[in-house]
């Protein structure tokens, strides 16, 4: 909750249509100025939105007034002091590691992380001398050890994609403080609405604004948020490797922001649903789902996740991963598709998409089985979602049956 100028507090569903702003005047909607540079009367006044850095309008590169409104939201949103948007979630991630890093550094990092992040450590080891020590998300007591003098990064996810394990934030943080880490946590899959890492100890908090924020599937792009001294520096690499979105899409994601509070809450409530049938079929094996009171960390989730507990599931469809597939083959509203947090409903197989670049055995060190199906549960009414899975594993219990 946030306060007004006069002192009156703002709830998130305010924050999220009003932004930092609320009592201004003039245009409801932010303009989008097309302009990548701009010019000035006198060179102090140039000087002067140079030195405003990612809140100046000198050179869209360094600083733009579309970009910067939704930043600002972005952050109001977080309760951030800063926020900067990137063409992707990726190059938020990278940009943050990249700011933080230099060669001979150590990273800690839960596993499994997404896909993309393991790609970019590899990357790192490669290209830049980076090394890093995967921690198994399920065994929070065992991370210590993976420390080392040069660790400079604890990286982190939770709920975990695919698999939904969750674990104390607070207490990880503290962990990689103690140990002279900076932390960052890939929030993507609870979303600002959903989860606050800075307020539970965290350096950064980073997302694919493709998801959740964006929400409907139309645009690709990240976010960092945190400190302003620290936003600072990540804004100072941005500039130097030059990963900034488009006008067109901060204002995308902007009014995104005036409904997220909304969809988020209905996604999260769809997913409950059917996480809950679908853990009482008997053609499903199991259900990935914190939100579950049999979730193994559903206590600390629900301590620390609001609004429910994500949009995202994972479902193992007994038959292994021909089931699966078969599966998400016979499905007609839930589309096979591979993302999350949008208005309409997605299905994917991790084993294919998200965590098709770990293999089988990498897969199984994580604890992802191949039959497993990544649901991200949309807006739509929940029954005619859980009508369409029905009918699609009915065939696939059927299928099975006659094999």
């Amino acid at each position: 909750m946030s306060h007004d100028p006069k002192g009156q507090p703002h709830a998130l569903e305010t924050n999220a249509v009003h932004g930092p702003h609320a009592d201004r005047t003039g245009a409801v909607s932010t303009p989008i100025v097309h302009s990548a540079t701009f010019s000035f009367g006198s060179l102090d006044a140039m000087i002067e939105q140079q030195r405003a850095g990612a809140a100046g309008a000198f050179y869209q590169r360094s600083g733009h007034p579309t970009l910067h409104a939704a930043e600002e939201r972005l952050a109001h949103l977080e309760g951030a002091e800063a926020a900067l948007l990137f063409p992707s979630g990726m190059a938020a991630i990278a940009t943050v590691f990249m700011t933080l890093l230099r060669s001979g550094d150590h990273v800690v990092c839960v596993d499994p992380c997404y896909g993309g992040t393991q790609a970019l450590l590899a990357w790192g080891e490669q290209r830049f001398g980076w090394s890093h020590t995967f921690v198994d998300t399920r065994r929070p007591g065992d991370w210590e050890a993976a420390f080392r003098p040069n660790t400079r990064l604890l990286h982190l996810e939770s709920p975990i994609n695919p698999t939904l394990a969750v674990f104390d934030l607070a207490e990880a943080a503290q962990l990689g403080r103690s140990k002279g880490a900076t932390v960052t946590v890939d929030n993507t899959i609870a979303s600002p609405v959903g989860q606050q890492p800075l307020a539970m100890g965290a350096d950064f908090s980073l997302y694919s604004a493709t998801k959740s924020i964006g929400g409907h599937s139309d645009l690709l792009a990240g976010a960092a948020m945190g400190g302003a001294e620290r936003i600072a520096e990540v804004a100072h690499t941005r500039e130097v490797f030059g990963p900034v979105p488009d006008p067109a899409t901060a204002w995308m994601i902007e009014r995104s922001l005036k409904t997220m509070v909304l969809r988020v809450r209905a996604g999260n409530a769809n997913a409950l649903e059917l996480a809950t049938r679908l853990a009482r079929h008997p053609a499903v094996g199991q259900v990935f789902y914190p939100g579950l009171p049999a979730h193994p960390n559903h206590a600390i989730a629900a301590r620390q996740m609001r609004n429910g507990f994500g949009p995202l599931l994972g479902f193992e469809v007994r038959g292994g991963a021909d089931a699966a597939l078969q599966l998400v083959n016979q499905l007609r509203v839930v589309r096979h598709g591979a993302s999350l947090g949008g208005v309409e409903s997605l299905a994917s197989l991790a084993a294919w998409t998200s965590h098709k670049m770990l293999g089988a055995e990498g897969r199984k060190r994580a604890g992802i089985p191949e039959g497993l199906v990544r649901l991200s549960a949309g807006i739509e009414n929940v029954e005619d979602l859980w009508a369409d899975l029905e009918q699609a594993l009915a065939k696939v219990a059927t299928g099975s049956a006659a094999r």
